[in-house]
Protein backbone atom coordinates (compact mmCIF):
# COMPACT_ATOMS: atom_id res chain seq x y z
CA UNK A 1 0.00 0.00 0.00
CA UNK A 2 1.15 3.61 -0.41
CA UNK A 3 1.36 3.98 3.38
CA UNK A 4 3.57 0.89 3.66
CA UNK A 5 5.87 2.14 0.88
CA UNK A 6 6.14 5.49 2.65
CA UNK A 7 7.08 3.73 5.92
CA UNK A 8 9.85 1.77 4.17
CA UNK A 9 11.45 4.92 2.77
CA UNK A 10 11.08 6.85 6.01
CA UNK A 11 12.42 3.87 7.98
CA UNK A 12 15.51 3.93 5.76
CA UNK A 13 16.06 7.59 6.67
CA UNK A 14 14.84 9.11 3.40
CA UNK A 15 13.48 12.63 3.90
CA UNK A 16 10.49 12.57 1.58
CA UNK A 17 10.13 16.35 1.78
CA UNK A 18 13.48 16.99 0.09
CA UNK A 19 14.40 16.59 -3.59
CA UNK A 20 15.19 12.96 -4.46
CA UNK A 21 17.15 11.59 -7.42
CA UNK A 22 16.85 7.84 -7.93
CA UNK A 23 19.72 5.95 -9.53
CA UNK A 24 20.95 2.38 -9.94
CA UNK A 25 23.35 0.24 -11.92
CA UNK A 26 21.39 0.01 -15.15
CA UNK A 27 18.45 2.45 -14.87
CA UNK A 28 15.66 -0.07 -14.29
CA UNK A 29 15.51 -0.04 -10.49
CA UNK A 30 15.72 3.76 -10.48
CA UNK A 31 12.46 3.89 -12.41
CA UNK A 32 10.77 1.44 -10.02
CA UNK A 33 11.87 3.58 -7.06
CA UNK A 34 10.55 6.70 -8.79
CA UNK A 35 7.09 5.19 -9.25
CA UNK A 36 7.10 3.80 -5.70
CA UNK A 37 7.85 7.29 -4.36
CA UNK A 38 5.05 8.74 -6.50
CA UNK A 39 2.60 6.17 -5.16
CA UNK A 40 3.73 7.03 -1.61
CA UNK A 41 2.59 10.60 -2.22
CA UNK A 42 5.92 12.31 -2.88
CA UNK A 43 5.49 15.44 -5.00
CA UNK A 44 6.58 14.84 -8.59
CA UNK A 45 8.37 18.21 -8.53
CA UNK A 46 10.78 16.77 -5.93
CA UNK A 47 11.60 13.61 -7.92
CA UNK A 48 14.04 12.86 -10.71
CA UNK A 49 15.55 9.74 -12.27
CA UNK A 50 19.21 9.61 -13.23
CA UNK A 51 18.46 7.57 -16.33
CA UNK A 52 22.07 7.23 -17.41
CA UNK A 53 22.82 4.73 -14.63
CA UNK A 54 26.08 4.05 -12.87
CA UNK A 55 27.11 1.82 -15.77
CA UNK A 56 27.01 4.74 -18.19
CA UNK A 57 28.78 7.02 -15.71
CA UNK A 58 31.60 4.50 -15.18
CA UNK A 59 32.15 4.09 -18.91
CA UNK A 60 32.84 7.81 -19.33
CA UNK A 61 36.65 8.21 -19.21
CA UNK A 62 36.23 11.61 -17.51
CA UNK A 63 34.06 10.32 -14.65
CA UNK A 64 35.59 10.58 -11.21
CA UNK A 65 35.15 7.43 -9.15
CA UNK A 66 36.64 7.33 -5.67
CA UNK A 67 36.81 3.82 -4.20
CA UNK A 68 38.79 4.31 -0.99
CA UNK A 69 38.47 7.24 1.36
Amino acid sequence: SPADIRKVFEGAGVDLGRPIVTSCGSGVTASVLYFALLSAGVDRANLAVYDGSWTEYALNPYSEIIKDE
